[in-house]
């Protein structure tokens, strides 16, 4: 993962068994690019991730939240700093840093400055709830 705010084919290969736990083979990063990549430019980037797993069942599960939480939390101290959160999704410029701060503190439900797993859960179903 280079920091560029999306997911390429390789990064995929490179990183998948180490966040998911088993390996992928190319033809399986390529079928799964066929489904995610939605304007077909090579990458993933936060929408079509974002898409992507709450299209499947319409449900948030603990597993996909764990998934994405893992994405998100690249030193792996089991929370999400606003500085981790603005790294992958401010990246590309479509969303305002400012505006992540004002997240991270809405969802920081105990106060510590950082989204934990449980904060991230209850955060990503309010806002599930809000897009149905």
């Amino acid at each position: 993962m280079d920091g560029d705010g999306t997911l390429s084919k390789e990064e995929i290969l490179q990183c998948y068994e180490e966040h998911f736990g088993v390996p992928i083979t190319k033809k399986e990063v390529d079928a799964l690019f066929a489904k995610i990549d939605l304007d077909n430019n090579g990458s993933i980037d936060y929408t079509e991730f974002v898409t992507a797993t709450m299209e499947e069942s319409k449900l948030v599960t603990e597993k996909r939240l764990r998934i994405a939480f893992n994405m998100f939390d690249r030193n792996g101290d089991g929370s999400l700093s606003s500085d981790e959160i603005k790294d992958i999704l401010c990246s590309n410029g479509e969303i305002n840093p400012e505006d992540i701060d004002k997240i991270v503190k809405d969802a920081d439900e105990n106060g510590d400055g950082e989204i934990d797993f449980e904060e991230f859960c209850h955060m990503m179903r309010v806002l599930t709830d809000m897009t149905k």
